[in-house]
């Protein structure tokens, strides 16, 4: 009983510990490991793009080398993937905390026109919201084609790391469009992080 006192009541002091500010900054700093995380992505698709081309030109004794660097830059795009997803689902809660919140504050504010000012900012900083976490999932729809075209790739022609298996991997329709897949990518991620600048800018906190 002791136990299930103290807990609520640390329950209770951290909830009033979280100011609006700190709900914002929170909010902010998810989007920001979105942003970040996004940008490292474009860059390693770059890279992978890059492996991938000399993987399909590479001499035969450079073959086993050039395969485990193109392998390694797919893990890399597989692991930026996966922190963008959890950088997402970070922002979707503590956005919807510093969302709910700033709701449920606003309508509490007894001037009318204080409180109409706030319910206006507070919707058009959720229709902001809206709009970032749709275009995050175009992305990563777009991203999630991509790894997995990728991927294919590599097990196809790590199985069969030979001259013939390099040539009939080099000749796949996939293949030769993956190259304008992934700068397809890249412009949805792009979108996507001007997307998300813009609502960062919109409740990060100043003056500390």
């Amino acid at each position: 009983m002791k136990i299930a006192s103290l807990t609520a009541a640390l329950i209770l002091v951290i909830g009033c510990s979280s100011t609006a500010p700190d709900r914002s900054a929170k909010a902010a700093s998810s989007l920001e490991a979105v942003q970040k995380n996004s940008a490292r992505a474009r860059t390693e698709i770059d890279a992978v793009l890059s492996s991938l081309d000399t993987l399909l030109n590479a001499p035969a004794d450079k073959l086993r080398d050039s395969y485990d660097r193109y392998a390694d830059h797919v893990k890399k795009m597989n692991d930026y993937a996966q922190a963008i997803r959890e950088n997402d689902a970070d922002f979707k809660a503590n956005g919807d905390e510093y969302l709910n919140q700033w709701k449920k504050t606003a309508s509490g504010v007894s001037d009318p026109e204080l409180r109409a000012i706030a319910q206006q900012r507070q919707n058009e900083v959720a229709d902001k919201g809206r709009n970032v976490r749709m275009m995050i999932s175009g992305a990563s729809q777009s991203f999630a084609g991509f790894l997995k075209d990728i991927g294919d790739i590599r097990k196809v022609i790590g199985n069969d790391l030979t001259p013939t298996g390099q040539d009939s991997v080099r000749n796949t329709s996939l293949a030769q469009s993956v190259q304008q897949e992934g700068a397809d990518v890249k412009d949805a991620l792009r979108r996507a992080e001007q997307s998300v600048s813009d609502l960062r800018s919109e409740i990060t906190p100043t003056g500390k």
